[in-house]
């Protein structure tokens, strides 16, 4: 099996992949994998990172977890050690450890068990998927995004029907001396965006969200995305940008909902993968942030992206998502 880290793993692990140069001693790491059931899975392929004594090189320990689910590595380390694991149907995900001290050469505590959960591959289905980074074409004014389309709203795009619609107030004097007032706002009354979190058996893995969006629980209120506040003059400074950067916040969303005798014949789902982000400094506007996942069928609820099907063709790569 080929167990050369691809890009995506490399930035899905970044955190727990960094090794500190400062002091390297005996360590010994157990990764326990288990099933979403909390079941152990056996022949599962795992990678333990240490870093060779007396060098900054980093050294790979491969291997296979047995029947309980485990393999056991030992190395020369840093404080922090990585481990990625994988298997044939299953997502990729990771696992690491951070140990406390050292004693006569060995980091404590000695052989720790550290748990990673893979995912089963499930239903992978093709979708819109696309990095947004776009400055909105007006102030003051509602602002409609075609998801399907993956564009504004005519007249300042290709797009025909506004599944999100963005209304920015924009008070600019410097890049110390500004205010910015955002939301996002839907055009059907039972539209709107669900916030969550991913469930915790996925914070390790490529695939950090539940397969299918709720069917209830959207809020169609317009949602403040930003306040900020700069007034040099007064030495006050206000600001809010929600969850933007956090790995395991993001949205489901519905747009397109029709309601028949009270209830909902037809809708459209999708997810957003982190927040929505509002730039005002490199703009005369704002630029919007945000990567999201649309499904073309009505009424499928299904956001399992079968990453070699992008229903966008011609996008660059940093429009392109890295993960399912």
């Amino acid at each position: 099996m080929n167990m050369k880290t691809p890009a995506t793993l490399l930035l899905v692990f970044s955190s727990i992949f960094q090794i500190s140069c400062h002091g390297q001693n005996a360590s010994k790491l157990t990764v326990r994998v288990l099933d979403e059931n909390g079941e152990p899975i056996r022949a599962a392929q795992v990678r333990i990172e240490f870093v060779e004594k007396g060098s900054r090189k980093q050294a790979m320990l491969n291997g296979e977890s047995d029947s309980k689910g485990e393999f056991t590595g030992e190395g020369y380390s840093s404080a922090k050690l990585g481990a990625d694991v994988r298997k044939d149907g299953y997502y990729i995900s990771g696992s690491g450890f951070a140990f406390n001290d050292a004693t006569n050469g060995q980091w404590q505590p000695w052989n720790p068990t550290t748990v990673t959960v893979l995912r089963r591959i499930g239903k992978r289905v093709p979708l819109y998927t696309k990095k947004v980074q776009a400055d909105v074409p007006a102030l003051d004014q509602p602002c409609g995004y075609d998801l399907e389309v993956g564009d504004w709203v005519a007249p300042y795009g290709k797009g025909f029907k506004s599944d999100f619609i963005f209304k920015i107030h924009r008070d600019f004097k410097d890049q110390f001396n500004f205010k910015i007032e955002a939301e996002i706002a839907f055009k059907e009354q039972d539209d709107g965006l669900l916030p969550v979190t991913s469930p915790p058996e996925a914070h390790n893995s490529v695939f950090r969200w539940e397969r299918y969006a709720p069917e209830i629980g959207y809020d169609s209120l317009p949602r403040n995305l930003y306040f900020i506040n700069h007034d040099p003059r007064s030495g006050q400074k206000q600001e809010k940008n929600f969850d933007f950067g956090k790995r395991d916040a993001g949205y489901f969303f519905r747009v397109r909902t029709v309601k028949q005798d009270g209830q909902i014949v037809s809708a459209r789902y999708g997810k957003i993968a982190g927040d929505i982000g509002i730039d005002p400094r490199d703009s005369k506007t704002c630029m919007v942030m945000f990567t999201y996942y649309f499904n073309p069928t009505p009424n499928d609820r299904n956001l399992e992206w079968d990453m070699k099907k992008n229903l966008f063709g011609g996008l660059t790569d940093m429009q392109t998502p890295r993960e399912p």
